[in-house]
């Protein structure tokens, strides 16, 4: 549970045991007053609610209303809220995992295997996990980008990184938009690794 979800659970706590020890007292006081009316029958008194009645008292009433009702409906209100809340998602998602099966359990991302294949060093295994998704799926431009990004980063060839994007470029149909970000990634690629290349293979010396 959240820092504030305590906080909220001990508000509430507060508030139900302020109305106990409201209703505690009315109670009480109730107990006294029947005591004291079978106290005042076995004395004999002709009218035993003349001197004991403040449990008929409108007063009193009034008093054991706001003792115990308001607190009782401030809690009520509470925990109306904090139900609404902090239960009822709870048990939406139980329903729905009932209905529906488990709200945790997603589809398998057929690229996951790629992913983790880049993470354990595979590089080649992950391009061809990459390759096999692209010509079942030729409009995935991302796995397109993935294998020119392994390229790049991870094999040290940008030059490769520029053949796969420019071969994909030509092999595949590709929206306006995504046929600029491919032409903009070839550009980029040339521009920051290959043309530092050319630069520094000619050493010290001016390059004619």
């Amino acid at each position: 549970m959240s820092k504030l979800g305590k906080i909220h659970c001990g508000v509430l706590g507060v508030l139900i045991i302020y109305t106990f020890i409201a209703w505690s007292g009315v109670k009480r006081d109730e107990n006294s007053l029947r005591e004291a009316e079978k106290k005042a029958s076995k004395n004999g008194q002709s009218d035993p609610w003349s001197e004991v009645n403040f449990g008929e008292n409108r007063q009193d009433a009034v008093e054991g209303m706001v003792k115990v009702g308001i607190p009782l409906l401030v809690t009520v209100i509470y925990g109306g809220v904090l139900t609404i809340m902090y239960v009822l998602p709870v048990l939406v998602d139980k329903v729905s995992e009932e209905m529906m099966g488990s709200t945790a359990e997603v589809d398998d991302d057929p690229l996951d295997e790629a992913r983790a294949a880049v993470a354990e060093g595979e590089y080649a295994d992950a391009i061809a996990v990459y390759r096999r998704y692209l010509l079942e799926n030729p409009e995935s431009r991302h796995s397109l980008g993935e294998i020119a990004k392994i390229q790049r980063d991870h094999l040290n060839s940008p030059a490769g990184a520029i053949s796969t994007l420019e071969q994909g470029l030509d092999e595949y149909e590709w929206s306006e938009d995504d046929a600029a970000f491919l032409m903009f990634r070839i550009a980029e690629i040339s521009e920051e690794d290959l043309a530092d290349r050319k630069s520094g293979d000619c050493g010290d010396e001016a390059c004619d």
